[in-house]
């Protein structure tokens, strides 16, 4: 009789061990699968940069992860000044935080005095002076509803 309960609980197990090999893979396709892997619920705050052109202030708002600046139809923020390169810089939003950019320009960009010759991070109300031109970045805080999505 035990060459009996041995074989049955050899099978028992053996069922056991298949079910929880096949939950643990299961849940783990669940996991990968899900958006929350994939990063497509982390919000991404708004960015504002204003200028002001003679005596009117110019504001635009920008809810992608970058934006080209310069006096070029293709930037996403046109500067028309003489002093401002086609190409002159970007502001793109990487690990977590937005950076600002020169991308080589001719008259060159600054930060607090200090000129812009790598990716720096940029934070709400700073100024930058692209050539004679300045602009500032205004960064929408995320609403906390959209933080615990």
């Amino acid at each position: 009789m035990s060459a009996a309960v041995g074989l049955i609980l050899r099978i028992a197990f053996l069922v056991f061990l298949y079910a929880f090999l096949g939950t643990a893979i299961w849940m783990l396709w669940r996991s990968v699968v899900s958006k929350q892997v994939h990063g497509g619920n982390i919000p991404i705050p708004g960015v504002t940069l204003s200028t002001a052109i003679g005596e009117e202030m110019i504001a635009q708002s920008f809810a992608g992860t970058e934006v080209l600046i310069g006096r070029s139809l293709d930037c996403d923020f046109i500067m028309e000044d003489a002093t401002v390169s086609s190409r002159h810089a970007r502001l793109f939003y990487q690990l977590n935080q937005w950076w600002f950019e020169d991308l080589k320009s001719t008259n060159g960009s600054y930060l607090d005095g200090i000129r812009v010759e790598e990716p720096i991070v940029v934070k709400d109300n700073d100024e930058i002076f692209c050539g004679d031109a300045v602009f500032r970045i205004t960064i929408k805080p995320i609403e906390q509803e959209e933080r615990r999505k």
